[in-house]
């Protein structure tokens, strides 16, 4: 009688035990690798989206800048002779923005007319093997880190989003 009294007691303090450390690490190492994989899937998709806001809003430009030169018969000097353009917010809405017109990082697009550049364009973005990117005009943002150069392979050009070939081509520098 004992023996089976001694058995039962065994069973309740095993039953009531709870977790052990080691059980303990590993739910907390898995919460960790999943909550890790989605703040990565999460800050992926913020700038994919940040992206798409900055190529539409550099064609937004694009239609102000040439909109200008047909009632001006001339490039403008500066974006900031451009009239308030309606831009797309981070949720997609259409807001009215006057110069200067600001990225999805908060750092102000980069334009430089050709016109005004002497021989050569000295000032405009180039390609890997240092030709112009576009013939008429340099349209940029700088990306998240709001750093630039002006040749695109240098790593601080790569997450710009950049129009060139005359308009041909919007997107991440990297991509170019």
């Amino acid at each position: 009688m004992n023996e089976s009294r001694s058995t039962h007691n065994r069973k309740e303090s095993a039953g009531t035990r709870g977790f052990t450390v080691i059980e303990i690490a590993i739910v907390l190492l898995i919460l960790a690798i999943l909550t890790t994989l989605a703040v990565t899937a999460y800050t992926r998709y913020i700038d994919q989206t940040r992206v798409k806001q900055a190529i539409a809003n550099i064609r937004v430009l694009e239609q102000a800048i040439k909109a200008f030169e047909l009632e001006n018969t001339r490039l403008p000097n500066s974006l900031d002779e451009l009239a308030p353009i309606p831009f797309l917010d981070e949720q997609g809405k259409t807001i009215k923005q006057s110069p200067p017109f600001l990225d999805p990082y908060g750092n102000a697009f980069r334009y430089l007319n050709f016109a005004n550049e002497s021989s050569g364009w000295p000032n405009c973005r180039r390609d890997g093997a240092d030709k112009p990117l576009s013939l008429d005009y340099d349209l940029y943002s700088m990306g998240a880190d709001g750093v630039t150069a002006k040749k695109l392979n240098n790593p601080k050009s790569l997450d710009d989003i950049l129009r060139a070939r005359s308009g041909a081509f919007v997107d991440l520098a990297a991509k170019y």
